[in-house]
């Protein structure tokens, strides 16, 4: 496992990368998807963005798992758009309808310093993958304070080889989901016919890169590694067994999971036959029964009677 870099290390890395994660828009392959459409001169491909970055959000979110957003919470910065399409997505306002405020790198990078001077521990780059050349673009335009804090890739963990190669050494801790272990569900309701297999080669391409999460002893903060998050949805059209089931063989019982209980019909699905309601004791007891029999060591369960969240 590599040492963590310095700063001085991490910004070098971001000068050498972001002219080359643009390149790789001139004919996109950011995404799985791999569209090819020239985004530096406005075209779009799934995600509907071109090289011009919408921002949603940018918060003191104190809504993650505890070693990301701790007391002071995590400095969330959430992009508009998405390289996937969930019929119930949480956070559709700006994730499929593209709400948000489009923003030069250098009027982003004032926004990571608002948050970072709240005391956050991190700068969470949450669903970044479509946009992350304007995101790195905007950290080098950061101040020397800002660029300190430990940087969160919060993703969906439907990415390719070649972008997660470049973000080797630039970010400290990846929070990836695993949302389907199969893909006639990811089809259906996030038009992701090959998400399973794009997703379980990410998750091990991540780990290769950070291994377990390391939390500092005396804040608890995370500081390297990873944390799998995994959504249970309504008459287990996640196929929670089979996912946990292959983190526990592939990236062993020390992995961080984080099960999420979170799930409400929102966006397309008011009124679904089969997605139109919240899942049951029923539903997410026996998986949590799972964990404790698969033996994962550092697995997070969120409380059923909190619903908030990324």
């Amino acid at each position: 496992m590599k040492k963590k870099i310095t700063t001085e290390e991490r910004r070098k890395l971001v000068e050498e990368r972001v002219p080359l994660l643009y390149k790789m828009m001139e004919a996109c392959r950011l995404c799985p998807r791999k569209c090819g459409v020239n985004r530096l001169k406005g075209e779009k491909g799934f995600c509907r963005t071109t090289d011009k970055i919408k921002i949603a959000s940018w918060a003191q979110h104190r809504g993650e798992e505890p070693p990301i957003s701790g007391v002071n919470g995590s400095g969330a910065m959430f992009p508009s758009c998405c390289t996937l399409a969930c019929k119930f997505c949480q956070n559709f306002p700006f994730s499929q309808l593209d709400n948000g405020v489009f923003m030069t790198p250098q009027e982003l990078a004032k926004k990571y310093d608002y948050i970072a001077k709240k005391g956050v521990h991190n700068i969470n780059f949450v669903t970044p993958t479509h946009v992350l050349p304007m995101l790195l673009d905007a950290w080098l335009n950061a101040s020397p304070e800002t660029q300190k804090l430990p940087l969160v890739y919060n993703c969906s963990g439907y990415e390719t080889d070649e972008v997660i190669d470049m973000l080797d050494g630039i970010i400290d801790v990846y929070l990836p989901d695993i949302k389907y272990s199969n893909n006639k569900p990811a089809l259906q309701l996030s038009s992701c016919g090959n998400y399973v297999e794009e997703n379980r080669r990410t998750l091990k391409k991540m780990f290769e890169q950070v291994g377990y999460l390391e939390v500092d002893t005396q804040t608890e903060l995370a500081t390297k590694g990873m944390i799998v998050r995994h959504l249970i949805l309504p008459n287990d059209l996640a196929g929670s067994k089979d996912s946990l089931k292959w983190l526990r063989s592939e990236l062993g019982a020390d992995i961080n999971v984080s099960i999420m209980c979170q799930y409400f019909p929102a966006y397309k699905v008011h009124g679904d036959p089969v997605l139109g309601r919240e899942i049951t004791p029923d539903e997410y007891m026996p998986v949590l029964d799972l964990i404790d029999e698969l033996g994962f060591t550092n697995a997070l369960a969120q409380d059923p009677e909190d619903r908030g969240g990324a």
